[in-house]
């Protein structure tokens, strides 16, 4: 599982250093050594000067490998594939939950359970 959560990190920080460079025109070494060398303070200090809904979602990947949530969808709380998150390790929501959430009417039900302060005659 270390292995894992080391692997998945560095994916992500490179997700994240590579949209640093192309939206921030930050200069960054070239090359995989700044992903081996960089620390979580460091990362902080980058992201706290930029409002960007990826960046966020990267930084919100990384906070969930750090403290075990990482992988579990936010809809029906059960581990997204690895195959899925290798591609996006930004993502939240399996693909059965994803499609539900795509579909207006199943959205409704959905968006209700995420939001239990909400009710479901209001999200129609």
């Amino acid at each position: 599982m270390k292995t894992y959560k080391v692997v998945m990190r560095r994916s992500i920080l490179t997700l994240l250093v590579d949209h640093l460079r192309a939206s921030c025109d930050l200069d960054f070494p070239e090359g995989s050594g700044v992903i081996d060398v960089i620390t979580n303070s460091e990362i902080d200090a980058l992201l706290s000067f930029r409002s960007d809904p990826k960046l966020d979602e990267l930084r919100g990947a990384l906070t969930r490998l750090d403290n075990g949530t990482f992988g579990i969808c936010i809809g029906c709380k059960n581990r997204i594939d690895r195959s899925f998150l290798v591609r996006e390790p930004d993502k939240r929501l399996c693909p059965d939950c994803e499609e539900r959430f795509r579909n207006p009417i199943l959205n409704a039900s959905l968006s209700a359970l995420l939001n239990p302060g909400s009710t479901f005659s209001e999200e129609l």
